[in-house]
């Protein structure tokens, strides 16, 4: 599946009409020159010239100097102090591990509030040189060694961390990860939210486990707490890959979306969900990878972990094809 970028227009970097900022555009004609005598010099016009021009400057510089401090206190905040990355390659493709742990600290159910299973997983390897990107959908069922036995992938970061899940998903994939982001339940409704929803054509009648939403076929506009009903649903007869399926569709919109978003409006997304974002991603490299696929002709491809169903021993697991995945892989390096 193929997301085609659209051309974006000029970035908003907030309201105003100022340059710059895509406000309202005026006009300045310069009027006629006019002769002043000599001994009337217009001291008091040219020192107003000057105090407007000192204060739009100034106004400038707070407002850049603003973001730039706003962004510095969100990487404060958000980015693992103990990580320790090598700076990326400028212009290599680059890994990005992205994961949703299936927790919710406000849930009635207790065990709800402390699990850590990796409920989404996705390799997105984007290449800023081409605008080009891969999503590769790993799905949690996925059959994996663990230190404890063949398990499912889902169980990696509850058995070992952060560590663990990368080594997992680098040897199942065969792709080095650079860098991660992961975020829980309420940071994605916190996201969505503060984004203003999210416009989605729902394929079926879906629901969430604690029956809190309910929700129609048919195209229309989600708030924070419906859009994770439809990225979690999974009761039907294909299980997690179809809720793959629906997952990469609600990536695509995503995607629209931040076509249409201000960088204002992401770093105000970002602080939405600062409590439960997690990344080695400074806030810098999150904006130089966003950037390189909102170019001319963009393009973002979803994928999904080549297998087939297993059933062992009364359990249900996805069985990787090895031989279909390095093929794969293979055309993301291309």
């Amino acid at each position: 599946m193929t997301y085609q970028g659209k051309k974006p227009g000029t970035p908003r970097t907030g309201g105003g009409s100022g340059p710059g900022t895509g406000g309202n555009n005026r006009s300045y004609t310069r009027p006629p020159t006019q002769h002043i005598q000599a001994n009337k010099p217009p001291k008091k016009r040219l020192r107003l010239g000057r105090i407007f021009l000192i204060l739009f400057l100034l106004s400038l510089v707070f407002s850049l100097t603003g973001l730039a401090l706003y962004g510095f206190y969100l990487e404060k905040k958000v980015v693992e102090s103990t990580a320790v990355t090598a700076p990326l390659p400028e212009g290599k493709p680059v890994n990005v591990l992205l994961i949703g742990i299936d927790r919710d600290p406000n849930s009635a159910d207790k065990s709800r509030k402390t699990v850590m299973n990796t409920d989404t997983i996705l390799v997105a390897r984007i290449n800023p040189a081409s605008h080009k990107a891969h999503l590769l959908s790993i799905p949690r069922d996925t059959r994996v060694k663990l230190p404890t036995g063949m398990e499912k992938i889902n169980a990696a970061y509850a058995i070992g961390g952060m560590d663990r899940l990368k080594k997992t998903t680098e040897e199942l994939t065969g792709l080095s990860i650079d860098r991660y982001m992961m975020i829980d339940f309420p940071a994605f409704v916190k996201l969505v939210d503060t984004l203003g929803g999210m416009e989605f054509d729902v394929d079926k009648p879906l629901y969430d486990p604690e029956g809190t939403v309910s929700l129609q076929p048919g195209k229309q506009q989600l708030n924070g707490a419906q859009a994770l009903a439809v990225v979690r649903f999974r009761s039907e007869e294909m299980g997690d890959i179809a809720r793959v399926k629906r997952q990469q569709r609600f990536l695509e919109a995503a995607i629209a979306k931040m076509e249409q978003s201000s960088v204002v409006d992401w770093m105000k997304g970002i602080r939405a969900m600062s409590d439960s974002l997690r990344t080695d991603m400074t806030i810098q490299e999150m904006g130089t990878l966003a950037t390189s696929l909102q170019a001319e002709g963009a393009q973002v491809t979803t994928h999904t972990l080549p297998g087939e169903f297993l059933d062992l021993y009364g359990v249900s697991y996805w069985k990787p094809d090895m031989a279909a995945l390095e093929t794969l892989v293979s055309q993301f390096k291309q």
